[in-house]
């Protein structure tokens, strides 16, 4: 579970808020980090909790909006596990009163909605894209030509997979990567 910890801890290190902004850090999680979509979202997972135990500690925070408190709570998760587990009440009063925190760390997560419903979509296609193959092959949806053509693509090898998916996109374009 440590392991684990530190090794979020790092990813939330790595994205480098402070210097790259909520963008650049959201960025660098989706492109540069080698994360799989599921250990993004454990990492912004991990932030939530992070920044949900802050709400709690950091109660008495005075002076400034709903907004700033939360901004300043991502912001103490964004300047990672050091700084995290040394904040105190007094230090969080401090960075509020001289606005030392930007607009939000939580907005680097962004990104994962659009990525997970592009996911969901591609996924909803290929159901339907293989729902219709399985009708051509039981000749429900046009036969001859379409049954030879998909019975090609059933025996083929990847590379020629990908040559019938380009030249009949309608057909095959969801299910060869």
């Amino acid at each position: 579970m440590e392991s684990m910890e530190r090794f979020l801890w790092q990813q939330i290190e790595d994205m480098n808020f402070n210097e790259r902004g909520y963008k650049g850090a959201g960025e660098y999680l989706v492109t540069e980090s080698s994360l799989t979509l599921k250990g993004m979202r454990e990492v912004h997972d991990f932030a939530v909790n992070k920044v949900c135990a802050l709400y709690d500690k950091l109660t008495d925070i005075q002076g400034v909006s709903d907004d700033s408190f939360s901004d300043l709570c991502w912001q103490i998760v964004a300047n990672g596990e050091e700084f995290y587990n040394n904040i105190t009440l007094d230090k969080a009063q401090e960075m509020a009163d001289n606005y030392e925190y930007t607009e939000s760390f939580a907005y680097a997560f962004h990104d994962l909605d659009d990525i997970e419903l592009d996911v969901e979509l591609q996924n909803r296609d290929m159901v339907k894209q293989m729902e219709y193959l399985e009708g051509v092959r039981s000749g429900m949806n046009g036969g001859g030509f379409m049954q030879r053509l998909v019975a090609a693509f059933d025996h083929a090898d990847n590379g020629n997979k990908r040559k019938l998916a380009l030249g009949f996109p309608e057909l095959f374009e969801h299910l060869v990567d």
